[in-house]
């Protein structure tokens, strides 16, 4: 039986990709959010349709929260599991959290990279997979700004976060040949990411109706897991849905990666 962790599991994707991968044999879902009683629900959910799974609270908003996540998934996966990163936050405003640093910067980045770190370091992982966005293309990062949150804007700081985890997901895939690397655009998905109160919200509301259901990504999601091969040994590749393209030009940037290298281990040392 081999293990697969899907963080984000209560709602949107994650919820409809859990119960897309609850038929299929032979394998345990290890299922990750911080709303333990959507967690319980959706075991519920999955054990009814067949399959077999694991809720594991935790929170990836703080960097010990999700040390604490990653130590607590090391003690329970088995070698050649599998880790579907799919956890984001999409803010509506500028908040700090209890390191001083700007919630969706942890969350997006920062807290998965620590709670994966437990993982690689035991030799738990086989295959990572980033389901993160193709607004990364807008994406930029600043040393001294984007952590704190100090060039906060709903969208920028969105395309930002998700730029800084597709970045170090490359190093993570150089880093570590023996893992097969890929990240992701899922789709437009009508999920209550980005929701939002009042007018904006109601109009964004409209809008989504024409987007695609979480069921259909979640299937798209499975066709790729059910691939054999994501990546070459030591390197990651980009897919829009389920074809690869080339990385975004944004990505590529020599400057902004060794930038976020030296800031993301800076962070971390200090914490």
């Amino acid at each position: 039986m081999t293990d697969l962790i899907l963080t984000g599991a209560s709602r949107g994707i994650g919820h409809a990709l859990a119960l897309a991968l609850a038929p299929i044999r032979n394998q345990r879902l290890l299922l990750v959010a911080r709303d333990a009683d959507r967690l319980q629900a959706l075991v519920a959910d999955v054990e009814r349709l067949g399959g077999q799974a694991l809720a594991v609270p935790g929170d990836l908003g703080t960097v010990e929260g999700a040390r604490k996540l990653g130590e607590r998934l090391a003690e329970l996966v088995t070698p050649g599991a599998t880790l579907v990163h799919n956890a984001g936050l999409w803010p509506s405003e500028r908040v700090l959290n209890a390191d001083g640093l700007e919630t969706s910067f942890v969350t997006n980045h920062l807290g998965p990279l620590v709670m994966q770190r437990s993982l690689l370091e035991a030799g738990r992982l086989r295959r990572i997979l980033v389901v993160s966005g193709g607004l990364l293309v807008m994406g930029r990062f600043d040393a001294a700004r984007t952590p704190t949150g100090e060039d906060f804007s709903s969208l920028r700081t969105y395309c930002n976060t998700k730029l800084c985890f597709a970045l170090a997901m490359r190093d993570v895939a150089a880093a570590h040949p023996e893992v097969d690397v890929v990240v992701l655009h899922p789709g437009v998905v009508r999920t209550d990411l980005a929701a939002r109160s009042g007018l904006v919200g109601w109009l964004l509301s409209q809008v989504k109706r024409a987007w695609e259901r979480p069921e259909v990504c979640a299937a798209r999601l499975v066709r790729i897991l059910q691939r054999e091969r994501w990546s070459p040994p030591g390197d990651a590749r980009w897919l829009m849905e389920e074809a690869e393209r080339p990385w975004p030009a944004v990505t590529e940037n020599a400057a902004t990666r060794q930038a976020l290298r030296d800031t993301t281990s800076r962070l971390l040392a200090a914490r």
